[in-house]
């Protein structure tokens, strides 16, 4: 399941939409990142995987370019769908966090020429990725992001290390306690405390990990409510 969906224009910022999900897929991995272009398959149905992958995102980023709110404006005289006004009024009624991507010299839209589900993308807190510094803003955006913990490699991790900890002690006891090297309890313990101490820092690391998503969610909620009790 992703942790950053991607909602952008392909008219107005397809080509940095591209350029963003290759440097977070980098950065991230390639399955915590959703861009439509890539990740639905052909044959899926297409609303379907963007409820879906909605549903499980931790945030949607949004890409505003300088045509953004033009290209809005005339989709909102049109009878088909705008799959990316649903996608961002989606992110917002289901109070996840939406971070808007100001690309190319772009603003955020003033609230009086957005439509009502979109008025609380005015409230979050934009980020500018300027071309000139794409490397430097790209990680920014990333700090602000948090990179994931990735729960389903625990147990690769976990094999790892003890395998790196059996060969450091095998190669490091005899030159610096060769009169153990034959203490097989001693090495067995040796092991143990050290594969434990790798496991209270996996353990801490995980903490503090879902004590930032638990806040992020909790302010994301806060906000929700106060825009709610604004008039």
């Amino acid at each position: 399941m992703s942790t950053v969906f991607l909602s952008y224009r392909r008219s107005d910022t397809g080509g940095e939409a591209g350029r963003l999900a290759e440097a977070l897929q980098h950065k991230l991995g390639q399955r915590f990142v959703f861009r439509d272009v890539v990740s639905i398959s052909p044959g899926d149905q297409f609303d379907a995987v963007l409820e879906r992958q909605l549903a499980t995102a931790k945030l949607a980023l949004v890409l505003i370019g300088p045509g953004w709110l033009e290209e809005l404006k005339k989709r909102l005289t049109e009878k088909e769908t705008d799959y990316h006004r649903v996608e961002v009024a989606t992110a917002l009624k289901g109070g996840k966090r939406v971070i808007p991507v100001l690309l190319r010299g772009a603003t955020l839209p003033p609230p009086g020429a957005l439509p009502k589900d979109l008025l609380e993308l005015t409230r979050c807190q934009a980020i500018t990725v300027r071309d000139e510094a794409w490397r430097t803003d790209v990680d920014r955006l990333i700090d602000a992001i948090g990179r994931p913990y990735r729960w389903g490699q625990l147990a690769i991790r976990i094999v790892i290390a003890v395998v790196v900890v059996t060969l450091a002690v095998w190669k490091l006891v005899p030159q610096l306690a060769p009169d153990r090297v034959s203490d097989y309890g001693f090495l067995r313990g040796l092991v143990l405390s050290l594969v434990g101490v790798y496991g209270l820092i996996e353990l801490c690391i995980g903490y503090r990990y879902l004590r930032r998503l638990k806040r992020l969610r909790q302010t994301v909620q806060d906000n929700r409510v106060q825009a709610k009790r604004e008039p």
